[in-house]
């Protein structure tokens, strides 16, 4: 708050300022009363009169007669405004004192309040200490009476020790062989009774009752015989999205639960939340078959697959890629070596086709070799020789050579593209290797040796690029071989007859060539006679 109240200083300094401005305007009027009139303003504004002080008699000068009747008139209004500027200071004085007076009455009463907070805290401190000591006494007693009771359990117990140490262990044991049992869906929450008794046992905090080992041998044994049933009943079933859902179930002891509900399915065992979860991909082969119809069959006998280890062999078979993922490990490479190998299967058919229907024309037309006709190498070879009878020997083996080309051509056309596949393929298979061998280094540089999965990826496309190389070029080889000796034979066909077409004509026309000699002969031996 702030101080409004005048100082002695500012009083006298407004006192001071007052006295010479009056005495400046009486100076001007009259000297002599107006210097007597301001020593008694000043004797009054410093609290006291000043006497015996008189001015000297002095007449008015006829000039001055105006200014003396002005200064008459001027001088009570300066004595009023002193007397007000003293009468505010009186008040202010006043108010300021009251002011002083209120402020004191109220610090008192804090002081007061104050004072009676500070013995109430006292009072209060004394007694949370002597309750502080009544504690730390009865901890002390508590603390010596547990120790004698610690020190006597432990007299009791003596060689129990070690039992309560193999009941512990076994209680731990059971705790872990419980959680990864599917016999937990019919048993829920025995995991908790066996912490709470390995704990017991473990910290020896009391003694074990025969009720407790009788407890742990009968969760034992009903364990055992609980593996050795099969059971159908309805349970909560987790889906691949972790939803919850009922459905009817076998379990087939401790090895396997399987389902029909809503398709035929093996289930994992999820001891994480207690609960048979479906798989992310079911077995391949006849496995969900041998499901459904063991759900369905009402037999005292069924057959049906299980996993003996407990799942082991499913995550197997489950991780095993399918053709289309060992594919897709091969990469690029390996889908243009499938190429090559798709090409070269659709080349072997249809030369296969192809040379199936021109031998069964031949077949055709070796049964009627009078009657050739175009639609066959071998027609059209004997038609070469029947339209060449006028001509000579060696004009009739060009000709008939010839054709004989032209038909062994179209025979092994296509076929050679066997062959080229047949040896690329490997060495498709080999740019595979070396890319995926690419790939590893690759991967060993960035991430090191220490996980081995980073290198998986490029050791795979080259393994499998390597294997479809080779399952390309093997059997392109056989194709090739197959189409070709199928072409052979057809040729040597043609080759036969071509022989023999050349030698009939040849011997027919050695025929006509003596028949001609003979008869030049027999008419020039007529005249002799």
């Amino acid at each position: 708050m702030r101080d409004n109240r005048p100082t002695r200083a500012g009083v006298w300094r407004a006192a001071y300022s007052a006295f010479f401005a009056m005495w400046l305007a009486l100076l001007w009027v009259m000297p002599g009363q107006a210097v007597a009139q301001a020593g008694q303003s000043a004797a009054e504004a410093g609290g006291g009169r000043v006497s015996g002080l008189k001015p000297p008699p002095r007449r008015p000068a006829p000039a001055q007669a105006e200014s003396v009747d002005a200064a008459a008139e001027t001088a009570p209004r300066s004595e009023h405004a002193v007397g007000s500027v003293l009468e505010k200071m009186r008040a202010e004085r006043k108010a300021a004192a009251a002011r002083m007076k209120a402020r004191e009455q109220a610090f008192l009463g804090r002081l007061e309040d104050a004072r009676k907070r500070l013995a109430d805290a006292q009072a209060r401190l004394q007694q949370q200490q002597a309750q502080g000591e009544a504690l730390e006494a009865s901890f002390d007693a508590y603390k010596n009476e547990l120790n004698y009771k610690a020190q006597l359990l432990n007299n009791k117990i003596g060689a129990l020790k070690e039992l309560f140490g193999v009941f512990q262990q076994n209680a731990s044991d059971l705790i872990g062989a419980f959680n990864g049992s599917p016999t937990s869906i019919e048993y829920p929450d025995r995991d908790k009774w066996l912490e709470g008794f390995a704990n017991r046992m473990k910290n020896a905090s009391e003694v074990s009752s025969v009720k407790d080992i009788k407890d742990l041998w009968y969760e034992l044994m009903r364990e055992i015989s609980a593996r050795n049933e099969i059971v159908r009943l309805r349970a909560p079933v987790l889906d691949a999205d972790g939803e919850s859902t009922e459905r009817t179930l076998v379990r087939v002891g401790a090895f396997n639960v399987i389902t029909a509900d809503p398709e035929p399915a093996y289930l994992a065992w999820n001891a994480g939340k207690q609960q048979p979860a479906e798989l992310r991909r079911q077995p391949t082969g006849p496995y969900l078959g041998e499901i459904d119809a063991y759900m369905d069959s009402n037999d005292g006998l069924s057959l049906v697959s299980i996993d003996p280890t407990g799942g082991a062999l499913l995550s197997v078979l489950i991780d095993k890629p399918t053709a289309s993922e060992r594919l897709d490990h091969g990469g690029l490479v390996g889908y243009m070596i499938l190429g090559l190998g798709v090409v070269a299967l659709i080349l072997a058919v249809l030369k296969l086709i192809d040379i199936g229907q021109i031998s069964l024309r031949v077949r055709a037309q070796q049964s009627h070799l009078d009657d050739p006709r175009d639609d066959n190498p071998l027609g059209r070879l004997i038609l070469i020789a029947q339209g060449s009878r006028n001509v000579d020997s060696e004009t009739l083996e060009m000709r008939l050579h010839d054709r004989e080309s032209k038909e062994t051509t179209r025979i092994h056309r296509m076929t050679v593209f066997l062959a080229i596949i047949a040896a690329v393929a490997p060495l498709m298979g080999l740019l595979g290797t070396v890319v995926g061998m690419i790939n590893t280094f690759q991967a060993i540089t960035l991430y090191g040796t220490g996980d081995p999965q980073t290198m998986a990826g490029g050791i795979s496309q080259a393994l499998i690029t390597t294997v479809l190389g080779l399952i390309v070029a093997v059997p392109a080889v056989l194709l090739h071989a197959m189409v070709s000796a199928r072409g052979k034979a057809l040729v040597n066909v043609l080759k036969r007859h071509n022989a023999a077409l050349t030698g009939e004509m040849l011997e027919e026309q050695t025929q006509i060539h003596q028949k001609r000699i003979a008869v030049s002969g027999s008419g020039a031996a007529q005249p002799a006679v």
